[in-house]
């Protein structure tokens, strides 16, 4: 063979398998062979915005893994008794619901390889403050993690609960406290071998950094349900913390993006809602307001879901395609 017909052959086979390999690579290492990504949590996973954050840098990096959230308002990791639901079904007309009730169905119809959860702000308001509370929020939290890894998800990340600010009240100390209890139990587990991104310490720190500077400083308009700052916080440190991002410097989830960054985000959280729904609709469960639940407008099926996911994708793409 003559080294002009070498080097043809040479260019061709580079050309025709350069490209799919560094398209099939993962936005990091963590994330190989991960197809499906899904969110379990509370009201603050149910907002979402932390969930499409962390998506945004996915999206950045070429990644087409696919996020699924299944956050649910006013939901505890752990079994409540009667007496400790009462509050709350007198306040809501309904009782808190339980993620042990929809769990198993959650897990079976989604079928996810990599599980974030996020639990602990209500039941920190809900259990006991002591220690007879935090091992029934150990157990709930070892529960999960048993049955998620039974039924084949690869990785379970658990997270810390975010910050609860009392803004002095002293009526409502207790909340944080038992918040930073189950923190520092969930911090014990890494040496256990477990996955656990810490959200309570930085937002501990970036609050009280941020009231000494200003008194009228919020991470969380009501003390419980983050602002976008701290939605950026909690996703970058998931995305620092599990998947070693860099972003330093980087301020928010646009600034990810070379243009059109608040146009890309806003696509990613309303794909984010589509599914959110459509899948919340299919597994069901107990909490009215929400996609699935009792006297509440169901979403899309998954089939519809599906098709209406494709069509924002493509709208995704054509922005990240068009030059700055």
């Amino acid at each position: 063979m003559s080294p002009t017909i070498l080097l043809r052959s040479l260019l061709t086979a580079f050309l025709s398998v350069s490209p799919a390999g560094a398209a099939d690579a993962p936005a990091s290492p963590k994330l190989e062979g991960v197809k499906r990504i899904v969110f379990l949590g509370d009201s603050i996973t149910q907002a979402g915005d932390y969930v499409t954050d962390f998506e945004c840098w996915l999206l950045a990096n070429g990644s087409k893994t696919e996020v699924i959230n299944l956050g649910l308002g006013s939901e505890t990791a752990s079994d409540l008794t009667e007496a400790e639901n009462a509050g709350h079904l007198k306040a809501h007309g309904f009782g808190r619901p339980m993620v042990s009730e929809r769990l198993d169905r959650a897990l079976t119809a989604t079928k996810p390889d990599l599980l974030v959860v996020c639990y602990g702000m209500n039941d920190g308001s809900s259990l006991p403050s002591n220690d007879e509370g935090l091992k029934r929020f150990g157990d709930a939290i070892t529960h999960l993690r048993d049955a998620a890894l039974k039924s084949g998800v690869k990785r379970v990340v658990f997270c810390t609960p975010p910050v609860r600010d009392d803004k002095g009240n002293a009526a409502l100390k207790f909340h944080d406290e038992n918040l930073t209890r189950y923190t520092e139990w969930l911090l014990t587990k890494r040496t256990a071998g477990w996955d656990v991104v810490d959200f309570h310490g930085p937002m501990r720190k970036a609050l009280d950094e941020g009231r000494a500077k200003n008194p009228a400083f919020l991470l969380s308009p009501d003390g419980v349900h983050p602002n976008r700052g701290g939605h950026w916080i909690m996703a970058s440190e998931l995305l620092t913390q599990f998947l070693g991002a860099k972003l330093d410097g980087i301020p928010s989830a646009e600034a990810l993006f070379p243009a059109q960054g608040p146009e890309i985000r806003k696509l990613a959280h309303q794909r984010m809602g589509t599914r959110f729904s459509a899948w919340m609709t299919k597994i069901g469960h107990t909490r009215p307001g929400a996609p699935g639940g009792p006297r509440t407008k169901p979403g899309q099926s998954i089939e519809q879901a599906t098709e209406s996911a494709a069509a924002i994708t493509k709208q995704i793409e054509a922005l990240m395609a068009a030059k700055p």
